[in-house]
């Protein structure tokens, strides 16, 4: 499963079939049934006949194994904060189901099935957002799975809060009564923190990809230098995500008259005088600034690191994250940490300052375009000049200094998670990933960055409408189609929350993204 198809199957576009092929029911009922004989036999398995993580030593009967895997969901019901996202949380539900159904889990076909039902219905678990180290996975949360599964906590079926229970029964099923290792193989895994992680590989494609026209916007508004995204440049020090990104902002520049080639700023400058001179002083800079001009080394950044993080997500997605692991060919039974969620931790570490550093790129755009001593004479807060008293409109004042709040909330997020874990569970748990906390640090960041971008792009149109449209890209007017449709140019001084909002829902769901994609 790769991250389109998760979300594709998370927010309801497509449904999951398990698949009815003899031999892979065979592989699970196997891998049940090496449990089983393992625990007649009276060989201690952990988390089975055993009791959990420094309790271990403690060896109890087959007739006490399935009440241990009550007594596991049942003790793991302390998680607090607010609850993740449906989608989040069919998420979740979904990359548990590809876990357990590798034949290495030791669970019945009957709870992949129900776990199908969970996905498809969807019937969805209220899993608290706080109480998960990342190591043994996120046990907290998803005991709040476990427990839907068999009939206990709250559920939201057809966007009612109701018992679980009482949903799975309205599905025409019945909650499920755990076998040995069941709870255990549920809630050992890395399925919350890759389940956020994958939405955060999903938004941070839609923000690098708007940043990249932003920044031809913002070049077009200054009247900027477009030979700084000249292949030649960016071929002289070949990153791909550096070469990528000056391509596409290049390709949305292709046919603007506002952006200049290089030769074009040279002609705009004055003359100098025919007679020698030691010192002449130029109308106007032959180079942008770092934000305009740097933007495909910064963006790029972010684009490299989407990529490296996407695999890295993808190979979570798709593994065997529970222990302990049952090999049904052999019959032999593995305690391992492939529950560990340190590559997710990473990834999301390294995505979140990579996002953090493109909205503060965007954050110094703005002040150029603000500020009337580097815009190129666009007005002071680009106030309207029209009608009486434009002394008392402040235009996009406090737009900037909501934007410069989001960058600043963004950079705020970056101190590496990975970097602060600490023992816990009478030191059995000695090193944790912490993964499902740097993931749900990603998330805000990638939250703020997409606001602040829907700020960005207000200022950008009130800019193109000042400078006057003729001449801007045909990409830089379709977006400024997009946005005049639900935001007005700003004539005279008004809110504009909700016209943020409405551009936050058009990088959401992808709008702003598809026009990006049209013009490469």
């Amino acid at each position: 499963m790769n991250i389109s198809d998760f979300i594709s199957v998370a927010t309801g576009s497509r449904k999951i079939r398990l698949s009815p092929e003899k031999f892979f029911i065979e592989r699970i009922n196997r891998s049940y049934e090496v449990i089983n004989e393992c625990i007649k036999k009276n060989i201690p398995v952990y988390g089975v006949t055993t009791g959990f993580g420094d309790s271990c030593r403690n060896h109890i009967s087959y007739d006490d194994a399935k009440k241990l895997q009550e007594n596991l969901v049942k003790y793991h019901g302390c998680g607090v904060g607010p609850y993740f996202s449906d989608i989040e949380t069919v998420g979740i539900v979904l990359l548990r189901l590809i876990s357990n159904s590798k034949g290495s889990s030791g669970v019945r076909y009957d709870l992949l099935r129900q776990l199908e039902l969970f996905v498809n219905t969807p019937i969805i678990p209220l899993i608290p957002e706080l109480g998960s180290v990342g190591a043994s996975g996120d046990l907290t949360p998803l005991s709040y799975l476990a427990a839907a599964l068999s009939g206990r906590r709250k559920v939201i079926y057809k966007n009612k809060i109701m018992d679980a229970k009482k949903a799975i029964k309205l599905c025409g099923h019945m909650p499920l009564s755990f076998e040995p290792k069941e709870a255990l193989a549920i809630m050992n895994g890395t399925s919350v923190m890759t389940s956020v992680a994958g939405f955060c590989i999903h938004r941070a494609i839609l923000a690098v990809d708007t940043a990249e026209i932003i920044t031809a916007m913002a070049v077009e508004v200054l009247e900027g230098n477009k030979g700084s995204f000249a292949p030649f440049i960016h071929k002289a020090k070949p990153f791909k995500g550096q070469i990528e990104s000056a391509r596409n902002i290049g390709s949305y520049l292709s046919g603007s008259k506002k952006a200049l080639a290089y030769k074009e700023m040279i002609d705009l400058v004055k003359s100098p005088s025919s007679e020698k001179q030691q010192h002449t002083f130029l109308e106007r800079h032959i180079q942008d600034r770092y934000s305009l001009r740097c933007a495909p080394h910064v963006i790029g950044v972010l684009r490299d690191t989407i990529n490296f993080c996407k695999e890295w997500v993808e190979t979570e997605m798709n593994s065997v994250t529970d222990n302990p692991l049952v090999d049904p060919d052999s019959g032999t039974i593995y305690s391992g940490g492939n529950f560990y969620g340190g590559h997710i931790c990473a990834a999301m570490d390294s995505l979140r300052a990579a996002s953090a550093s493109t909205m503060d790129l965007i954050d110094k755009q703005m002040e150029l375009i603000v500020d009337e001593k580097f815009n190129n004479a666009l007005s002071p807060n680009l106030i309207s000049s029209t009608g009486t008293k434009p002394f008392l409109r402040h235009g996009f004042k406090a737009m900037q200094i909501t934007c410069t709040s989001l960058a600043a909330e963004c950079l705020a997020h970056t101190m590496p998670v990975s970097s602060l874990s600490r023992p816990t569970e009478a030191l059995n748990q000695d090193k944790v990933s912490l993964g499902t906390i740097s993931a749900r640090e990603t998330r805000t960041v990638l939250t703020s960055a997409l606001y602040g971008m829907s700020v960005m792009l207000l200022a950008l149109c009130q800019a193109m409408e000042l400078r006057g449209l003729n001449g801007f890209s045909d990409p830089a007017r379709e977006v400024f189609n997009l946005v005049r449709g639900v935001s007005p140019f700003v004539s005279d001084d008004r809110e504009l929350d909700a016209d943020i909002n409405s551009i936050y829902r058009a990088l959401e769901n992808g709008t702003v993204q598809k026009i990006a994609l049209k013009y490469r």
